[in-house]
């Protein structure tokens, strides 16, 4: 409810853990996280709550386990298409 605030915190602490975890697994299966909103660091009196930054996975492809799972968080997935065809052929899987 703070003025000028557009992302709020994780409801629970173990949402916030599973989205690191989910996260992390990007890097381990051949991909690359461009935007890590791991790193973010509140001012007192909100450093000890459930925050994330916004996060960029990119590389991605339908194998990887980030892309399987529902994140449930501020991260966007990226999965390239050498085509309109093949993009929507993704889309609709």
């Amino acid at each position: 409810m703070e003025p000028g605030v557009d992302l709020g915190p994780i409801t629970t602490k173990q949402s916030l853990e599973r989205i690191h975890k989910l996260i992390g697994t990007v890097e381990k299966e051949g991909g690359k996280v461009l935007v890590d909103g791991r790193t973010l660091k509140m001012p007192a009196p909100y450093d000890k709550g459930n925050y994330i930054g916004p996060s960029i996975l990119t590389n991605l492809n339908t194998e990887m386990t980030a892309y399987k799972e529902e994140i449930f968080g501020p991260v966007m997935c990226v999965l390239r298409a050498n085509s309109l065809d093949e993009a929507i052929e993704l889309i609709n899987k």
